[in-house]
């Protein structure tokens, strides 16, 4: 309740601070949702712009790289604070399956911890 109870209404003044941190678990409880219906989804922030459908690479079953859960942009932030991986948000495909399902469930149960630790 104290996590998902009300949604920022502005918008964040800086990186981290209590509205981003909001926003931000807003995301992985949309996502959530999503992957306990069983889909296949691609996020995305509203800022991304495709050139071509990255659907097609992420769904033919001959890639070698088919077999993955997730996949997600680089951050690009490799301090220890992310260590030891960097996945931004802002632009991620997830596979349905059990291990995604629980991967975004026990992500949505730490929310608390999160809001608590900064």
């Amino acid at each position: 309740e104290t996590t998902f109870a009300s949604m920022p209404k502005q918008a964040a003044k800086s990186y981290g601070d209590p509205k981003f941190t909001g926003m931000m678990l807003a995301k992985v409880f949309c996502t959530h949702l999503v992957s306990q219906l069983n889909y296949n989804f691609l996020f995305q922030d509203v800022d991304v712009v495709w050139y071509r459908n990255p659907l097609e690479f992420f769904l033919d079953k001959k890639s070698p790289i088919y077999e993955f859960d997730m996949y997600f942009q680089d951050d690009g932030a490799h301090s220890v604070r992310y260590a030891p991986y960097s996945p931004n948000t802002g632009f991620y495909f997830v596979r349905a399956n059990e291990r995604t399902q629980y991967f975004f469930s026990c992500f949505v149960k730490m929310g608390d911890i999160v809001m608590q630790s900064g």
